[in-house]
C-alpha cells in the first residue's frame, strides 16, 4: 500500500488552493492579537497550501508532514513566491521546535489518519505550544461520512481500506462525544458537522464529486491566562 510519502511523490493530493475556512482562520487570529508577525504552525501541511496562504498575509509560518515529499513540494513553492517559513519534517504528535509557542496552529483534513493515541498526543502537542488564548482549527472525519466503515476496523473507529488512493492508511471517525472528551481542557468555540448526503454514486464518483464531505470542523481555544505570561513565550 502506497505511503504519504509515494502518494505526495506521485503528484497526489497536491492541492495549491488553500480553504476558505483556514483564510477566515487567519482573520480570527489577526482579530484576537495585535502583535505582528503572528507565529501559525501548519500541522501535517502535506504540499503546503495553506502554509503558502499564511505566509502571503505576512505571519511567520511553521509547517510540519511526517512526509519528507510534501515538505519538499512546500519549499518549492515557498521558493517560487519568494516566500519564507520554518518547515520540518515531523510525526503528527511531535512539534519540532520545541521551544515555539503559536497564536494558532491549523490542521486540515489530516489529524483522523492515525490511531486514537496517535491523534490525541498531537492534540496535546498543539495544546502544548499554543500561547494562552491561542486557536485551533482543524477538520476531523465523522462517523457519518460514506466511507465510515469501509476495510478493516483496527480498533473502535478507525478503519484501514485495503484498496484506494488512500489504501492502507488509517483513518479514525469521531462521534460528537469524543471530539467534546478530546477538548476537555480547551474552550471550545465552533464545533459543527458539515454533511454531504451521498444519496447517488456513479462511476468515478469520488474523481467526479466536487462537494464537500461529511467532517466535524473544529474551533477551540486555549484558556487564556495572565498576559505576562503570554508574553513571556518566544519563537526559535
Amino acid at each position: 500500500m502506497p505511503t504519504w510519502d509515494e502518494l505526495f511523490g506521485r503528484g497526489e493530493f497536491v492541492a495549491r488552493y488553500p480553504e476558505g475556512e483556514v483564510q477566515r482562520f487567519v482573520s480570527v487570529l489577526e482579530r484576537a492579537f495585535p502583535e505582528r508577525p503572528l507565529r501559525v504552525w501548519d500541522l501535517c501541511c502535506g504540499a503546503g497550501r495553506h502554509a503558502v496562504a499564511i505566509a502571503r498575509r505576512g505571519h511567520r509560518v511553521f509547517a510540519s508532514d511526517a512526509s519528507g515529499n510534501g515538505v519538499d513540494i512546500l519549499r518549492g513553492r515557498l521558493a517560487e513566491c519568494g516566500l519564507e517559513a520554518e518547515t520540518a519534517v515531523a510525526d503528527m504528535a511531535d512539534c519540532p521546535w520545541t521551544d515555539a509557542s503559536f497564536h494558532g496552529v491549523v490542521s486540515w483534513d489530516s489529524l483522523h489518519h492515525n490511531v486514537t493515541f496517535g491523534i490525541r498526543s498531537a492534540f496535546g502537542a498543539v495544546y502544548e505550544h499554543l500561547v494562552p488564548g491561542g486557536f485551533f482549527l482543524a477538520t476531523l472525519k465523522s462517523v457519518r461520512a460514506d466511507s465510515f466503515g469501509v476495510g478493516d476496523e483496527i480498533e473502535p473507529g478507525t478503519f484501514v481500506q485495503d484498496s484506494g488512493p488512500e489504501g492502507g492508511v488509517p483513518h479514525h471517525y469521531f462521534e460528537e462525544t469524543e471530539i467534546r472528551r478530546s477538548f476537555e481542557a480547551w474552550e471550545l468555540c465552533v464545533l459543527l458537522e458539515r454533511v454531504c448526503d451521498y444519496r447517488a454514486r456513479c462511476e468515478g464518483f469520488l474523481e467526479l464529486n466536487p462537494f464537500d464531505y461529511t467532517a466535524w470542523c473544529v474551533l477551540a481555544r486555549k484558556p487564556a491566562k495572565e498576559h505576562d505570561e503570554a508574553d513571556s513565550h518566544t519563537a526559535r
